[in-house]
């Protein structure tokens, strides 16, 4: 009889452990379970933000601090134009260092001869008749006149000029001043036919200006 209590204690036993097993079971959580708790949603994209921008007025005569401007959006707009239009050439510049004056209407320096663009240069052997009848070295003082006018400054030539074997022929300037429009207007070179210079060295010879009229160094010429 105690054999058979035994026997029916294990079969108690057993029973309670297989419900136990049973329990668990229905407990335990399932691998889809853990994954819906841990899953994440991915960030959502932030909308753009529009910055505004408050744009200082600058109406001729009018100031109007940025802070107190109206906010307005900035847009970028294409360049203007250049002024010249497509066909607008750079005209590049030779830099004559304290060049030489050889005769009126021409230059040297470093090698280098230009000849002033619309001028004929006058010799420095030429003598000019005065109202007394007595010559006077116009050709010197004329030479004498562009020295003057040049010192020892720089001068500026448009490189694009002609060239006549190994003398540049083009325009030249000092401080601003074109030196063969100068030299023409103030008589002490001519004008090269069909020149644009023409009319000033016509001016000059009516008014007996320069080499048109008597030496300078003797007083003022008479004006007609």
């Amino acid at each position: 009889m105690r054999r058979a209590a035994v026997i029916a204690s294990g079969v108690v036993i057993l029973a309670w452990g297989s419900a136990l097993m049973i329990t668990g079971t229905h407990l335990r959580p399932g691998p889809s379970a853990i994954t819906a708790e841990t899953a994440v949603d991915p960030p959502k994209a932030s909308p753009p933000v529009l910055e505004s921008r408050r744009v200082r007025a600058i109406n001729p005569g009018e100031f109007v601090s940025p802070i107190d401007g109206p906010g307005e959006t900035l847009e970028r707009i294409a360049p203007r134009p250049s002024l010249g239009g497509q066909d607008e050439k750079k005209v590049e510049v030779i830099l004559l260092q304290r060049p030489w004056t050889g005769a009126a209407g021409m230059l040297a320096a470093r090698g280098r001869r230009v000849r002033l663009a619309g001028v004929l240069p006058t010799a420095v052997g030429l003598r000019c008749p005065s109202r007394g009848g007595v010559p006077w070295p116009c050709g010197v003082v004329a030479r004498t006149q562009q020295r003057m006018l040049i010192r020892n400054r720089t001068v500026a030539c448009d490189q694009n000029g002609a060239d006549e074997k190994d003398t540049l022929v083009t325009v030249c300037r000092v401080g601003g001043t074109d030196i063969g429009a100068w030299l023409v207007r103030n008589g002490w070179a001519e004008a090269e036919p069909g020149s644009v210079l023409a009319e000033l060295s016509s001016a000059a010879r009516t008014d007996r200006r320069g080499i048109f009229g008597d030496d300078p160094r003797e007083g003022p010429n008479d004006q007609p």
